[in-house]
């Protein structure tokens, strides 16, 4: 919650009740402030003049303002704060008083004074605050946990996103689903901390290896999906063929072992008999299955016979 003394200012320019009102007139002009707080010989405040207070006088007293003092336009009895009020305080009481300042007082001594722009400001920055910290929770909440990635939730909802934009744009896009091959034997072998291990860096290459515009998801385990946009065919051989090669030739370090393992991948490429985010997800898996069948480390299109470009 936010406090009063967090957001106030503490350089208040303050006057005496028998201050002339023309003096006022000019320190307010000379510190370009709206308002000066009415103060006595123990800096206690007893009353607040503003901007609005002397255009009132003016118009009422014209050629008589110069003789008039402090003490006579002055508004009181006066409504104060203390520091550790919170803002919402000070909004309720400026509304119920329809003023738009309120000085601080603590121990009956001026302490500072908020105005209505500082409490503005204050909700609008608590607000932004709040939205960037909700952003990012959800954005926490759509993230695996291990490897930074987007969950398989979340790949769904962008991937039924995704199939309604090229059912009305009839641009074709690509599916892509892979695991680690005989990603079981590694923990067997190494442990599953080592497997955790190959999982992040195995993100790490389909991240870096990946266009912007493309969603990259854990789909669960060792399995892993790519959504990529304005993809054909020939595009998306060439992304998997470079993924594939890119492991292949990597060798991951744990503790004192070099890890060396593949992957295969299943492609979809979306057409109109598609319909569906889950029948897009079969299909790519099937083709990953095939890919396993036919002896790992490699790639399958669903739907397509072995292409060569």
């Amino acid at each position: 919650m936010v406090k009063i003394k967090d957001i106030m200012v503490r350089d208040v320019l303050t006057a005496q009740k028998d201050e002339a009102l023309f003096s006022l007139i000019e320190k307010m002009h000379q510190h370009r402030i709206g308002a000066i707080v009415i103060v006595n010989s123990t800096q206690n405040p007893i009353g607040i003049i503003t901007e609005r207070d002397i255009i009132k006088t003016l118009i009422t007293y014209k050629e008589n303002i110069f003789s008039k003092k402090a003490a006579d336009i002055m508004v009181s009895p006066l409504v104060t704060l203390l520091p550790d009020e919170d803002i919402e305080t000070a909004t309720m009481l400026m509304s119920l008083n329809r003023i738009r300042r309120i000085p601080v007082v603590k121990d009956d001594k001026l302490e500072g004074i908020v105005t209505y722009r500082d409490i503005v400001h204050a909700f609008r920055k608590g607000y932004h605050n709040l939205a960037e910290k909700t952003k990012i929770l959800t954005e926490d909440a759509d993230k695996d946990a291990l490897t930074g990635l987007y969950t398989k939730k979340y790949i769904f909802a962008e991937l039924a996103k995704q199939l309604k934009k090229s059912v009305h744009t009839r641009q074709a896009f690509a599916v892509l689903m892979l695991d680690v091959d005989f990603f079981k034997k590694i923990n067997d072998t190494y442990g599953h901390l080592a497997g955790d291990e190959v999982l992040k860096s195995l993100a790490e290459i389909l991240t870096s290896r990946s266009r912007t515009v493309n969603t990259i998801g854990r789909y669960g385990g060792d399995e892993f999906t790519i959504i990529s946009p304005l993809a054909s065919h020939k595009s998306s051989y060439f992304f998997a063929e470079r993924l594939r090669e890119a492991i292949e030739k990597r060798d991951f370090i744990y503790e004192e072992s070099i890890l060396k393992f593949t992957i295969s991948i299943g492609i979809c490429i979306w057409n109109p008999k598609i319909k569906t985010a889950r029948e897009m997800i079969k299909l790519a898996d099937q083709a990953l299955y095939t890919a396993k069948h036919n002896g790992r480390n490699q790639f399958k299109m669903s739907g397509s016979e072995d292409i060569k470009f």
